[in-house]
């Protein structure tokens, strides 16, 4: 084996020359063996190469984490230097201008005497003006610092995006984008809240047409933001880093007051286990004492505090499986926690999480021109799961149909027009109804337990079908197709939408609203043509037999009405040549029959007694033309031919047709029972006359 490898990897080898020389010294044998010990190789090759790969693929995982790290040390490194860039301009605001400093702590000294005022002020001017907001104010001790308008840039072209309104809070910052042509006090409407403590500020150098701009990193996103004037600019770099600044030492502050209460309270605690509360107040405040101990030890578990970066971390790795168990676990977690500040300032971190996994899970469905999709159905059930389970299945459901729509309009615009067009409806039925039947089957066992999703499914199949109608009506009814085409084609697109009773769907009725106006607007111009051809042939009938001239071409035309099903053709034939018939009678019965059968392939209730009434308009045009001509003179000697005639037609022709109807279960209607009862009529006619 290790000499076949040495041989298979020199760099000249010759497969054709190598195999030439084994079977011409060593035979059959030695080929056979040679055979095996190289699929031997290539299945230990491919083992080897899959190993590789696994490898490589952790390697680069480990690399990707590597990158994250130091992509965080960065960030971290950019804030040391804002950082220190702020505290120098503080320093030297503060040694040279003192008036200023006196006026700041003036002013802190005011904000300080009536916080409470302050913010209930502030927080009730983000309601007046943004739209949407209200969770946003619910978090206790949330003050408005600063706001103002900044352009949002494309992160690539720098091109001007749109205008937003940005405010500042004490610990977030809020984006809210502009409402046009809005009137009243509500001007902006809410578009995403930021915590201070997960985003970083970063100065953006003035190049071309990119000035007074700051990037903002919010993991995993990033965005630019450009003011109107470099004082601007550097008031919000200024005041962003100032207020990270003072949040973190707020937390940091709260979290050694809840370590060092939490102590007090367990020695408070083994102290007095055997004393008696003196009064209901001391008791009612060691209960107090004792929910605050219990929930700082709640917020001060590991998982708990590690939780909003778990989930940033998973949805940035599109692990959104794992960020819904996430949020189920603290959901449950916090379900029967007191309302307190603290659990409700944790809650709004959760929430802000929550809306980035869903915004995540939603872009997972939505359709996008550098998306495929070939995937199908089953590629969007993973996000329409977890959306569920984040409670957001209303979203789910209109984004997955949305995504189901632009996969059958894909799939139909790769249907290309070849051939005749019966060929084209046949691939456009298949393609567009198997799709649908296909949705509905992967949209129950995606929402098998949200019924009250099943209407939007209803709503939406009529929807895309009305799209699947107008193109056939295009290709059926707008062009120059006839009533044997039209009818095939009608027979498919209905045979096809029954179909869908296998997922409990049934559009037929839909359908046929659709296009039945367009079939009886193809039956009467069919209808007016063949009654104008009755009409045209009837001028120039001279009441006259069909000769064949030979018997050969006679047999050739009984057995074609045959087919037609007049099998009692024969005994028409006189004189081995002769047929007692007209040509306009045979011309009329063929036309006819193949109306009668294309239009009782489109036959429905609804188009019943239109399509009955058609067919006895054009039985009665020639009727007409055979009374017409008993009363002319000129034919009172061919009065028995005529009723020959006018026997066959409302006798065997009309039998024919009734067959057609009893073959499709229709009763023969009474419009056509009358029109048979014209030929005892003709008789008595034609006695009179004679």
């Amino acid at each position: 084996m290790g000499d076949l490898k040495r041989i298979l990897s020199k760099p000249g080898f010759n497969p054709e020359d190598y195999v030439s020389n084994i079977s011409s010294e060593d035979g059959e044998d030695k080929l056979l063996e040679t055979k095996q010990n190289v699929q031997i190789l290539a299945d230990e090759t491919a083992q080897a190469l899959k190993k590789n790969v696994y490898k490589n693929y952790s390697q680069f995982i480990e690399t990707a984490k590597e990158i994250s790290v130091l992509e965080g040390e960065m960030y971290q490194l950019s804030h040391m230097l804002t950082e220190q860039k702020s505290l120098m301009s503080t320093m030297m605001e503060m040694s040279l201008i003192s008036d200023k400093a006196i006026v700041d702590e003036a002013k802190e000294e005011k904000e300080q005497e009536n916080p409470e005022e302050d913010s209930r002020r502030n927080l009730a001017f983000l309601l007046e003006k943004v739209e949407g907001c209200s969770s946003v104010t619910e978090v206790p001790g949330r003050q408005l610092i600063h706001n103002g308008e900044l352009t949002e840039l494309d992160p690539e072209t720098f091109s001007p995006n749109h205008a937003v309104h940005a405010f500042l809070l004490n610990d977030s910052l809020m984006i809210a984008s502009l409402l046009p042509h809005r009137r009243g006090p509500v001007r902006f409407r809410f578009q995403g809240l930021y915590e201070l403590d997960s985003l970083a500020v970063v100065n953006v150098r003035d190049v071309d047409t990119v000035k007074n701009a700051f990037k903002i990193l919010m993991f995993p996103d990033s965005r630019i933001y450009q003011t109107d004037s470099a004082k601007s600019k550097r008031q919000w770099l200024d005041i962003l880093e100032d207020s990270k600044k003072k949040k973190a030492a707020r937390d940091k502050q709260k979290k050694e007051a809840a370590m060092r209460l939490a102590e007090q309270q367990a020695t408070v605690a083994h102290t007095s286990v055997s004393s008696e509360p003196s009064n209901p107040f001391e008791e009612n405040s060691g209960v107090l004492q004792q929910q605050n101990a219990i929930e700082n030890s709640v917020f001060n578990t590991d998982w708990l505090q590690e939780l909003p970066e778990d989930s940033d971390m998973c949805i940035a790795q599109r692990d959104f499986e794992g960020a819904v168990d996430l949020v189920e676990r603290v959901n449950e977690f916090l379900k029967d926690c007191p309302r307190t500040p603290e659990v409700k300032e944790f809650k709004a971190r959760i929430d802000h999480r929550i809306k980035q996994l869903t915004e995540g899970l939603m872009s997972e469905l939505q359709v996008t021109p550098e998306r495929s999709l070939r995937g199908g159905p089953r590629a969007a059930r993973r996000a329409v799961t977890q959306l569920i389970r984040l409670g957001k299945s209303a979203q789910a459901c209109e984004l997955f149909l949305n995504n189901r729509s632009a996969i059958i309009k894909y799939n139909i615009r790769q249907l290309k027009f070849e051939g005749s067009t019966t060929l084209y409806i046949k691939r456009l039925c298949t393609g567009f109804f198997s799709s649908l039947a296909e949705t509905g089957k992967e949209f129950m066992k995606a929402f098998p337990q949200n019924y009250g999703c099943y209407s939007a499914i209803v709503v939406w199949s009529h929807q895309e079908l009305k799209i699947f109608v107008d193109m056939f009506k295009r290709q059926v009814f707008g062009g120059k197709s006839n009533l044997s085409i039209i009818a095939e084609c009608v027979m498919l697109a209905r045979q096809h939408c029954q179909e869908l009773h296998s997922i409990g769907l049934d559009l037929s009725f839909t359908l046929d609203l659709f296009i039945n106006d367009d079939i009886k607007r193809v039956i009467q111009e069919t209808k007016d043509h063949i009654i104008e051809g009755v009409k045209y042939r009837a001028a120039d009938d001279l009441w006259r037999p069909m000769n064949h001239l030979s018997k050969t071409a006679c047999d050739r035309f009984i057995e074609d009405m045959q087919l037609l099903g007049f099998s009692q053709m024969s005994t028409c034939v006189y004189d081995d040549c002769f047929v007692n018939l007209t040509i306009n009678t045979v011309q009329f019965t063929k036309t006819t029959l193949i109306f009668v059968d294309d239009t009782l392939k489109m036959y429905t209730p609804d188009l019943g007694v239109f399509i009955n009434n058609a067919i006895a308009d054009i039985f009665k045009a020639h009727i007409l033309h055979i009374q017409n001509s008993l009363k002319r003179a000129k034919f009172a000697k061919d009065q028995t031919f005529i009723m020959k005639n006018a026997q066959f037609i409302l006798e065997e022709f009309l039998g024919i047709a009734e067959t057609f109807y009893r073959d499709k279960d229709i009763v023969f209607p009474k419009e056509l029972i009358s029109v048979n009862n014209e030929f005892r009529r003709l008789k008595t006619l034609a006695k009179s006359l004679s």
